[in-house]
């Protein structure tokens, strides 16, 4: 593994660890960044030797968001006729199919969060199926100060995941959560310590989802993803 890489990834006892390695911007991420991440979200899908994919950063936290200080984006842009207007060129587009990549992914997925997880880093958690976090946690969205909107789709999610009259300061006012507040609301799974760093501390957790991956999983998360929007009878066909 090349550790000068912005994206690590690492396979270790059927986990595919995703490492955000941008520390000196806090794992900031540029396009660049939200493309590899989909790339290898659809690698993993279909990987038989992948059971659960974790998602984490290096160094100080798991991610301040987007960089709002890149660069254009110089590579081949798969989304770009899917550019929209104030000048964001085609970001929003290629946040929403990652993320949307990641949630329906058919194995379990872990977002482990130390540091900040805040912005676009915020987006990805809700798309896991558990979210991991040290006590000391900033988490959430801060885009509302900046106009911005729920380009990719927590505001469908968010409101799926925990009560909105908890969560309505985040939603609304753009308030951040620490660990505690974050597993009151029922945001964060379980918290843990970051020492010596969150992937170890969440090897426990971790080994217990590669145990119980597999097809069963696979139908009961596509049961469940699927039944968010449709009445009683509806969801008990799509079972049948």
């Amino acid at each position: 593994m090349n550790e000068s890489l912005p994206l690590l990834v690492k396979d270790e006892n059927g986990v595919r660890h995703l490492i955000l390695n941008r520390p000196t911007k806090l794992n900031a991420i540029d396009y660049a960044q939200h493309l590899r991440l989909f790339s290898e979200f659809k690698s993993a899908a279909t990987d038989d030797s992948v059971r659960v994919v974790a998602l984490s950063g290096m160094g100080r936290g798991f991610s301040a968001g987007d960089d709002l200080s890149a660069e254009p984006f110089q590579g081949d842009d798969p989304f770009s006729d899917r550019k929209v207007n104030l000048e964001i060129g085609s970001g929003p587009a290629i946040l929403l199919e990652s993320c949307k990549c990641l949630r329906n992914l058919p194995k379990p997925t872990v977002a482990l969060m130390h540091g900040v997880a805040l912005g676009s880093g915020y987006d990805y958690s809700l798309s896991c199926d558990f979210r991991l976090a040290t006590k000391d946690i900033r988490y959430g969205d801060p885009r509302i100060d900046r106009a911005l909107w729920a380009a990719e789709g927590w505001s469908f999610k968010l409101p799926r995941l925990a009560n909105l009259s908890l969560v309505s300061r985040i939603a609304y006012l753009g308030e951040e959560m620490d660990g505690d507040k974050a597993l009151q609301f029922g945001l964060v799974s379980e918290i843990l310590s970051g020492d010596p760093d969150i992937r170890t501390s969440a090897q426990g957790f971790l080994n217990r989802l590669v145990s119980v991956a597999g097809d069963v999983y696979a139908r009961n998360k596509e049961a469940l993803l699927n039944s968010l929007d449709m009445n009683y009878e509806h969801a008990i066909k799509q079972q049948i």
